[in-house]
């Protein structure tokens, strides 16, 4: 019988929380007297030197810290243009970018370490596919196995006490840049399917040596995620328990190799890549009044990517008999409301009938077309709620920010109606993104929840693609 393994970052932990800890912590900058301290505070390392500093062209400074040797990088470093100013006794504080100890460039293994201040404990629970327990691989409850560039890495969530953290591992052997790489495309890829992209800073460890950097993104939290494989989480109030029960056992977790796919994807892809961010962006500001508009973007933006080209052009009935009959139909309606239609109109609109079979070249499409091809392509039926979504993005376009059709509106029902559309919107991208990296099941229809008195959607709470 195998015996079981599970994960185990205590050593990790241990130097995180001992340099998190630091407040006028003392250290020695190398081959420089004066009085120096490096404190933690937030999301910021701060030191604090009195003396005569020694800058650094390249802008690090090397320390010791409890007699370890440290390197520590900042901008602040950099050698005054006054160079004689630097050469006066002073009290300095500079913010510190990154923190090293030791070289990572010859390691092939490596964690990297996030806070993770999303408040939300088992996060891929419900809601990502989860390894089994081997007793080989390293195991952990909250964690998700995926393969990005055909190398493996777990993502777990953490709890160490008060703390709780995202760790990103590899699994096969990569260099130190390819874990970056990957690792940031994780980021996104997780971010977006659970609704929280950790960021802000992070610490890569190899072993006992490490990486402390700031990051320019903090992290992001959507007040939307795709799918769950809990109906009750949504549907939670007592009048909702029969349609809960109907979905139960047929919502799923999205499986591990979709996963994969949709990380590949952002890894390789930079206009993928930055509309996820985008998105991600956008959910967490949680603003009805921009979400409509950048959703509509975002839309147009993943169409783009995901269209298949095709070099042809297509017939919309083949049946030249059934053709024949519709265009005599139309006809005869026309002959009977001809006398109440201005002549040259009539001409006009029997020439479009004649021409309703005329093959549509796929390499010409209108944008409106272009945005539903890949819908087509990828063969997700769009509801009449989601056609009259996709044209919004005309409103948006023309400056009609608040999406009116001629109709009086409250300012309450201004906001429901944009919250409704921008839900609609959203569930539109989950359906394109979900569905090119292989996905079949339900996703959320985030309009059907958020749906008000004024507005009646007869549309499914939770949709199958």
């Amino acid at each position: 019988m195998k015996q079981s393994k599970h994960k185990n970052f205590a050593t990790e932990l241990r130097i995180i929380e001992q340099l998190e800890s630091f407040k006028q912590h003392k250290v020695t900058l190398e081959a420089c007297p004066g009085e120096a301290y490096l404190t933690k505070s937030k999301k910021e390392y701060q030191l604090s030197f009195e003396g005569i500093f020694p800058y650094s062209e390249d802008k690090k400074i090397k320390i010791l810290i409890n007699g370890e040797p440290f390197t520590i990088k900042s901008t602040d470093f950099q050698k005054p243009t006054r160079s004689r100013l630097a050469e006066i006794p002073a009290q300095h504080t500079f913010d510190i970018d990154g923190v090293n100890k030791g070289n990572l460039n010859n390691s092939s293994f490596f964690r990297m370490f996030f806070f993770d201040d999303s408040k939300r404990t088992n996060i891929f629970h419900y809601k990502l596919e989860k390894p089994k327990h081997d007793g080989i691989i390293p195991w952990a409850f909250d964690c998700v196995r995926l393969a990005v560039m055909k190398k493996s890495y777990d993502i777990t969530q953490n709890r160490n006490g008060e703390n709780s953290y995202f760790i990103i591992e590899n699994l096969d052997a990569v260099t130190l840049e390819e874990f970056e790489e990957d690792s940031y495309a994780i980021q996104k890829g997780i971010g977006f399917l659970i609704g929280y992209m950790p960021g802000g800073e992070n610490y890569i460890f190899s072993g006992e040596n490490f990486i402390y950097q700031r990051l320019a993104r903090n992290s992001l939290k959507s007040i939307f995620h795709p799918v769950t494989s809990n109906p009750y989480s949504k549907l939670f109030k007592e009048k909702e328990k029969e349609i809960a029960d109907n979905y139960y056992g047929k919502l799923k977790v999205i499986p591990a190799p979709v996963i994969s796919e949709l990380i590949n994807q952002l890894r390789q892809n930079m206009d993928f890549s930055v509309a996820i961010i985008f998105l991600m962006e956008v959910a967490s500001l949680k603003s009805i009044v921009s979400m409509p508009g950048v959703f509509s973007v975002i839309l147009e933006s993943f169409a783009n990517i995901i269209i298949i080209k095709q070099n042809k052009q297509e017939k919309l009935i083949n049946d030249k008999d059934l053709v024949a009959k519709i265009i005599y139909e139309m006809n005869t309606l026309i002959d009977k409301h001809a006398p109440k239609i201005n002549p040259e109109a009539e001409i006009k609109i029997r020439r479009r009938i004649n021409e309703i079979n005329k093959p549509v070249n796929l390499n010409r499409l209108t944008n409106a077309e272009k945005l539903r091809a890949p819908f087509d392509q990828l063969k997700i039926k769009l509801t009449a709620e989601e056609e009259k979504a996709l044209d919004y993005r005309n409103y948006l376009l023309h400056g009609n920010i608040l999406m009116n059709n001629e109709l009086e509106r409250t300012s309450e029902e201004i906001d429901n109606h944009m919250l409704h559309v921008s839900a609609k919107l959203y569930t539109l991208i989950s359906k394109l993104i979900l569905k090119s990296c292989g996905y079949e099941g339900y996703v959320i229809n985030y309009s059907k929840f958020y749906q008000k008195n004024s507005i009646n959607s007869k549309e499914d709470y939770f949709e199958y693609i």
